[in-house]
C-alpha cells in the first residue's frame, strides 16, 4: 500500500509538472503564431506594395517558426495521452521532451524581432527599397520634362540634400514628384534602401507622416500605437540613420519638422535626399531648401499642344467652328498642365459648336478649381 502511495504520488508530481510545462509551451507557442502573423504582415507590404525581396533570415525564421508550432501542437496532443496513461516513465519522458520543446520555442521567438524585413531587389541600395509606385497616371507631362530632369539631377549632386518644388496649384508640381519617385523605384540600382512617399496636405499631421514612414520601413510593432510621439521619433531616426533614403512630401503647406518626425537631416554622410512641393516659396525658405524649383507654367504654344492632344485632333477638326472656341477654352486654363489634360478630355467627345460655347461660357464665368491638386 506504501509502495502504490508512494508511486500514485511520484507520478502526478510529473504529470503535474508536466501539465504546467505543457501550458507554458501553449502559451509560447501561441505567442510565436503571433509574431509569426506579425512578421509575415510586414513581408507582404513590402513585396506586394513596396517592391522588396524579403530578407533570407526572415525567410529562414518563418520556417523555423511554421516547423517548431507544428511540433508543438503535436506534443499537446502526445502530453495528453501521457497524462492518461498512468505510467511513470511515459509521463517523466514526455515532461522532459516539452520542457525541450519549450526552451526552443522560446528561442526561435527571441529571434523573431526584426527591425527590417526586407530590402530592396538586387540587395541592399540595389533597387529602391521601401517605395511605392504612386499612382502611375497616364497624364501628359508636355512641358514639365525640363523639371522632372532637373529635379533627377538634383539627387545625384553631393550638396543637394533637400530639393524644394514650389509653384501655383495645377502647375503639375505632384505629376513631377510623382514621375521621380516612379523612375527612381523602377532603377535597380539607384542607391537607396528606401524610396519613401508621404501625402502631407493643408492639415500637418506629425503622427501622420511617422505612421506612413513605418509602414514603408517595414517597421509594424504592435506595441507602435501605444509609443509616444517621442518614442516614435526614436525608432525612426534608428532606422533611417543606418541607411539612405530618399523621401517625397507631396503637399506641403508649412514648415514640416522633420527631425520631430524622426526622419534624420540628410547630409554628406548619409547622401540621403529630401523632395517636396509646395505652393509658397516661404516654405522652401523654412524647410531649408539647398535647392528650389519653380514649376512655371506652359507657354502658350505648348499648352495648345497638350489641350489638343487631350481633346482629340478628330475633334478640334470635327467643325470649322470648334477650332477657334477651342483655343479660347485652353487659353482660359491658363497654361496649367492639370486644368489642360482634365478640360482637354472633358471635351474629347463633345463635336458641336453650341456645346464648346457652353464650355467657354462656364469656364469664363467659373474658373476651373484645383484647389489640392498641385
Amino acid at each position: 500500500m506504501g509502495k502504490d502511495f508512494k508511486s500514485l504520488v511520484t507520478r502526478c508530481i510529473y504529470v503535474g509538472k508536466m501539465n504546467d510545462n505543457a501550458k507554458k509551451l501553449k502559451i509560447a507557442t501561441e505567442e510565436l503564431k503571433d509574431l509569426g502573423s506579425n512578421v509575415m504582415k510586414r513581408v507582404k507590404i513590402c513585396e506586394e506594395q513596396q517592391q522588396m525581396k524579403r530578407l533570407d533570415k526572415v525567410q529562414s525564421w518563418l520556417r523555423q517558426a511554421d516547423t517548431v508550432i507544428k511540433e508543438a501542437e503535436e506534443y499537446f496532443l502526445m502530453s495528453s495521452s501521457s497524462s492518461s496513461s498512468g505510467l511513470i516513465s511515459s509521463s517523466h519522458k514526455m515532461e522532459k521532451k516539452i520542457c525541450k520543446k519549450l526552451k526552443e520555442v522560446q528561442e526561435v521567438k527571441s529571434r523573431g524581432m526584426f527591425e527590417v524585413v526586407a530590402e530592396s531587389v538586387g540587395g541592399i541600395g540595389g533597387g529602391g527599397g521601401g517605395g511605392l509606385t504612386v499612382k502611375d497616371s497616364d497624364e501628359q507631362t508636355i512641358g514639365l520634362e525640363a523639371v522632372s530632369g532637373l529635379v533627377w539631377r538634383c539627387l545625384t549632386m553631393e550638396n543637394t540634400g533637400i530639393i524644394g518644388l514650389y509653384g501655383v496649384e495645377g502647375v503639375g508640381k505632384t505629376t513631377v514628384l510623382t514621375q521621380v519617385n516612379n523612375r527612381l523605384l523602377q532603377q535597380k540600382a539607384n542607391g537607396f534602401d528606401f524610396v519613401l512617399w508621404v501625402f502631407v496636405s493643408k492639415n500637418l499631421n506629425l503622427e501622420k507622416i511617422q505612421d506612413t514612414i513605418r509602414e514603408k520601413i517595414g517597421f509594424l510593432d504592435r506595441t507602435w500605437t501605444s509609443k509616444s510621439e517621442e518614442e516614435k521619433a526614436a525608432k525612426i531616426f534608428e532606422i533611417l540613420s543606418k541607411r539612405r533614403f530618399a523621401l517625397f512630401l507631396d503637399d506641403v503647406w508649412e514648415k514640416v519638422d522633420l527631425v520631430k518626425a524622426g526622419v534624420p537631416p540628410p547630409d554628406a554622410q548619409n547622401r540621403s535626399k529630401i523632395v517636396f512641393t509646395t505652393c509658397s516659396e516661404e516654405v522652401c525658405k523654412e524647410m531649408s531648401a539647398q535647392t528650389k524649383i519653380k514649376v512655371e507654367k506652359l507657354a502658350w504654344e505648348r499648352a495648345w499642344d497638350l489641350f489638343k492632344k487631350n481633346v482629340g485632333e478628330d475633334t478640334v477638326k470635327s467643325h470649322p467652328d470648334i477650332a477657334k472656341v477651342a483655343q479660347e477654352v485652353a487659353a482660359r486654363c491658363d497654361g496649367l498642365p492639370l486644368a489642360l489634360v482634365t478640360i482637354g478630355r472633358a471635351m474629347a467627345s463633345k463635336k458641336t459648336p453650341q456645346e464648346w460655347r457652353d464650355a467657354l461660357y462656364i469656364l469664363s464665368n467659373s474658373p476651373p478649381n484645383f484647389s489640392g491638386q498641385i
